[in-house]
């Protein structure tokens, strides 16, 4: 198992990677992923992303159900991280009157995940990878594959 660095911290890594303009963006992000996940991860997997994060963040992963939840879809999961999103602005009339932000807020969130999740693959070894991203809904899966770690 590849365990983290001191200097490997994973909000860091994600504030850089998504362009976040401070820490407590990025560790909200990473928050709200990892609460997510508290959902759809049976507790072997838990305890193994667990172990690739730092003490402070175990929280979010323990705070789920002690199985996982089979009605958590890919819209529940990316709600975590929603909520973190500025996601409302002015109607542009040029659009019919649609909110420019809310209609790219899907988009980004699914992105932000992404990279949270990349993110964590790149700490554990390929085999917890796998596993961890095979508990993940249907459509988030397929956006997010361990084998493509960076």
């Amino acid at each position: 198992m590849v365990q983290p660095q001191l200097d490997d911290d994973i909000c860091d890594a994600v504030q850089g990677r998504a362009s976040l303009p401070g820490k407590a963006e990025a560790t909200e992000l990473v928050q709200g992923v990892l609460q997510a996940l508290a959902y759809v991860l049976p507790p072997e997997q838990i305890a193994a992303a667990c172990a690739c994060l730092p003490g402070d963040l175990h929280w979010c992963l323990r705070c789920g159900p002690a199985t996982p939840d089979p009605l958590i879809d890919s819209e529940l999961f990316l709600g975590w991280v929603m909520s973190s999103l500025e996601t409302t602005g002015g109607s542009d009339r040029t659009l019919g009157g649609e909110d420019p932000l809310a209609s790219l807020a899907a988009d980004e969130a699914r992105y932000r995940v992404q990279l949270v999740l990349e993110e964590l693959w790149r700490r554990m070894d390929a085999e917890q990878a796998r596993a961890c991203a095979a508990c993940l809904p249907p459509g988030l899966a397929d956006a997010v594959d361990p084998r493509r770690r960076k």
